[in-house]
């Protein structure tokens, strides 16, 4: 008898519009699964609510509008959609989309629950107003609440400080082939980067780098977000141009 294929479900709140660490990864990983691998499905906010070949798209408001981050409407389409699907496993790509009813809807359907820990509480509080001092502790009490009741943790780092647990599983992140170093093609003399202007990113860090430096080299930033004014006015200061 042949064995049915495992049924797959990754829900992630902050999946851009049209761009995102999140989205790169979860594309990604729609276009490596060889077909018949297992049955994947993509849950993520959306204008309103569609779902075809594998993709969820539930109601949401927009929240950002360089980026076109969402906010759902609740988590009760989201439970709705994992009834439908009956996955084997759900991955949650953060905490803040109803964590705690997603999973014990998960477990009444027989789920396994993993918690994808991508980052850390000093990044999410670095993109908040205010001291991070206020903000870290905060994000790490709300960490360990919303992921108590999870099966596993995968984590690209240490999550034991945030979630008070240790990754069961390996998250492995990598760079696309573009930017990787060939054969035969010299190097240039430039440092650019590529993605969401946003202090969490570590932008001003390569700012105060860029400027630190005893010998000047090219800085170049792609892309826009929330910091874009604020690392202008910087660089300004900084002499940078």
């Amino acid at each position: 008898m042949e064995r049915p294929a495992l049924r797959v479900a990754d829900v992630a709140l902050f999946y851009g519009e049209r761009s995102g660490g999140i989205r790169t990864y979860l594309d990604a990983k729609v276009r490596h699964l060889p077909a018949g691998a297992c049955e994947h499905h993509v849950i993520v906010p959306g204008p309103r609510e569609r779902h075809a070949a594998g993709r969820h798209e539930l109601p949401s408001l927009r929240m950002v509008a360089a980026n076109g981050y969402r906010v759902p409407l609740g988590a009760r389409a989201l439970q709705r959609t994992l009834q439908a699907i009956r996955p084997d496993v759900v991955l949650l790509h953060d905490p803040f989309w109803g964590p705690l009813h997603v999973t014990q809807a998960a477990h009444r359907l027989g789920a396994r629950v993993v918690a994808v820990h991508h980052g850390s509480s000093e990044l999410d509080a670095a993109g908040m107003p205010g001291p991070m001092w206020l903000w870290t502790p905060l994000f790490r009490a709300w960490l360990r609440h919303a992921y108590a009741p999870v099966d596993a943790i995968m984590s690209v780092v240490d999550p034991r400080r945030d979630c008070g647990r240790p990754a069961a599983l390996p998250l492995l992140l990598g760079v696309e082939t573009a930017y990787r170093p060939r054969a035969g093609v010299p190097r240039g003399d430039h440092t650019v980067y590529v993605g969401r202007l946003a202090r969490e990113k570590g932008v001003f860090a390569l700012l105060e780098a860029a400027a630190a430096a005893e010998d000047p080299w090219p800085l170049r930033f792609v892309g826009s977000g929330p910091a874009e004014g604020a690392q202008r006015e910087r660089a300004r200061r900084m002499g940078l141009g």
